[in-house]
């Protein structure tokens, strides 16, 4: 018949617990300080014997709190970081050949530039 009432203690060196005093097949093994539940009377007898001490249930771990952003979080902001950069560029390059005429100075290089910008932000739209 089970024991009901249980004890927590930690042992100080490494100790084998038979199956039986744990309900179990097979013995068990301790590791030293690890915080282990016996039943009341075993846990008695180590710690009589000196070859364990009472000790506090162990704490619980608290959840994991994220740290900033995940992977896929901060992807998608550098993402949208440079979406808005290529959509920048092509709006001030389209603001500049507005202010010229087509023939002027600089004309075929700003709109070879422009091609370029229109060609890596329909890249990221496509991406995201």
């Amino acid at each position: 018949m089970a024991q009901t009432k249980k004890k927590w203690v930690a042992f100080k060196s490494n100790a084998t617990v038979p199956g039986d005093v744990m309900g179990e097949d097979k013995d068990q093994k301790m590791q030293v300080g690890e915080p282990v539940q016996l039943p009341a009377a075993y846990a008695d007898h180590v710690v009589q014997d000196g070859f364990a001490a009472f000790c506090d249930a162990p704490k619980k771990a608290a959840p994991k709190k994220s740290s900033g952003q995940s992977a896929e979080e901060k992807a998608a902001a550098d993402a949208a970081t440079k979406l808005e950069a290529a959509q920048a560029r092509v709006d001030d390059l389209n603001a500049k050949l507005g202010e010229m005429s087509e023939g002027d100075d600089g004309w075929e290089a700003l709109t070879k530039e422009l091609d370029e910008a229109v060609t890596e932000l329909a890249a990221l739209q496509a991406a995201s």
